[in-house]
């Protein structure tokens, strides 16, 4: 039964393609690329005033927190360094 369907000459399909519709031109796109733009920013949900300090604030302490951190192991790792080169220039 394989060696028959083997034997058979396949037969393309002849498909026959639909035309290629026109491209909009360049300026019909732009402006439709803004009007989708307008739609998308009415979509978009500010915070309040409230929310934007609360952030802004969140994100200054953690800047400081983590300021002060760095400097502390800065001022570690500066006196360990002159120590050790104190102790072996000596």
């Amino acid at each position: 039964m394989a060696e028959q369907e083997k034997s058979t000459p396949a037969v393309k399909k002849q498909t026959n393609k639909p035309a290629k519709a026109k491209k909009p031109s360049i300026f019909s796109r732009i402006r439709n690329w803004f009007r989708e733009l307008k739609s998308e920013v009415k979509k978009i949900v500010w915070p309040t005033r409230q929310q934007t300090i609360n952030n802004t604030l969140v994100v200054l302490g953690c800047c400081l927190v983590l300021g002060v951190f760095i400097w502390i192991l800065d001022a570690i790792f500066g006196f360990g360094f002159q120590t050790l080169v104190g102790f072996f220039a000596a």
